[in-house]
């Protein structure tokens, strides 16, 4: 990265995020199936997710932004706002581009003293990766098992705050072979597979009920192409897992941007004002289990 983009971020003041009196959960992890469509997700032979989906909370037409590409939305999803606004509204890896330049979650919650990290298969993730907001950056491989392998380690033993996951197998199969034929839905298949190796872990602590475990996409797609405003392009699916969520679908409209907002509001942090993302409080305030 350009010295001058990486200095921009260090040159950030500490961003105090007010500790709430109560914290739902203690760790949350988020899983992004890139390019996984809603409709997809429910013909994939996808017990994980189907099992997630009926023992949490779901909106199957949640929506992304506008410019549904996997670095822009998922830069709205890390960080509450808008692609307009955190600058993020190419595609690739472009090192010249620095980093995105609002704070992620990530961030704030490294800031108030928290664990992060990330377990990615692109590398365009970097630019989300702000200096000084991450424990541990992980581009293990383009396979979700290399990726989920390494994030299940690292959740073995994980201290509280945030683990953001990344499978890119959905997105990779709608380009090669077109969104929801056949290798797509194997590719969301395999996924899942590595999803239950992600879950496994959390499931395996004694703690698990303190896990919030959230899995999602960053867009659609349709034909071999995604980035339109197309229904198929926009709407993802959003689940919430764990031990506060409410059963059943999200009443009110969900987007991508509430993301970001959730993770914070889920650790017990102050969700910044100006974000767009808002608090999903079914994934919050249900009784303990």
């Amino acid at each position: 990265m350009r010295a001058a983009a990486v200095a921009l971020f260090v040159a950030w003041p500490a961003v105090a995020s007010a500790q709430a009196a109560q914290r739902p959960y203690d760790h949350v992890v988020v899983v992004s199936f890139d390019g996984m469509r809603p409709d997809g997700m429910e013909l994939a032979q996808a017990p994980t997710l189907h099992r997630l989906r009926a023992e949490g909370a779901a909106a199957l037409h949640a929506e992304t932004v506008g410019d549904s590409s996997t670095l822009p939305s998922h830069s709205s999803m890390l960080a509450g706002v808008e692609v307009r606004v955190h600058g993020m509204e190419f595609d690739d890896f472009r090192p010249e581009r620095g980093f995105i330049r609002v704070p992620t979650a990530m961030y704030l919650a490294h800031d108030a003293g928290l664990s992060t990290a990330m377990f990615v298969a692109k590398t365009k993730f970097r630019h989300i990766a702000i200096p000084g907001s991450l424990d541990r950056w992980s581009l293990p491989h383009w396979s979700c098992e290399r990726v989920a392998a390494a994030a299940a380690e690292h959740l073995a033993s994980a201290q509280p705050g945030i683990t953001f996951v990344h499978f890119a197998e959905p997105d990779d199969a709608g380009h090669r072979h077109g969104w929801m034929r056949a290798h797509y839905l194997e590719a969301i298949a395999r996924a899942d597979r590595c999803f239950a190796t992600v879950l496994g872990a959390v499931e395996a602590r004694a703690d698990h009920d303190r896990f919030l475990v959230m899995a999602t996409a960053d867009h659609g797609g349709h034909g071999r192409r995604h980035g339109t405003h197309a229904p198929e392009d926009l709407h993802i699916p959003w689940i919430a897992w764990g031990g506060r969520v409410l059963r059943g679908d999200f009443d009110d409209p969900v987007r991508t941007t509430d993301t970001a907002a959730t993770i914070l509001a889920a650790l017990g942090l102050a969700v910044p004002p100006d974000w767009t993302g808002r608090v999903q409080r079914r994934a919050l305030e249900g009784p303990p289990r």
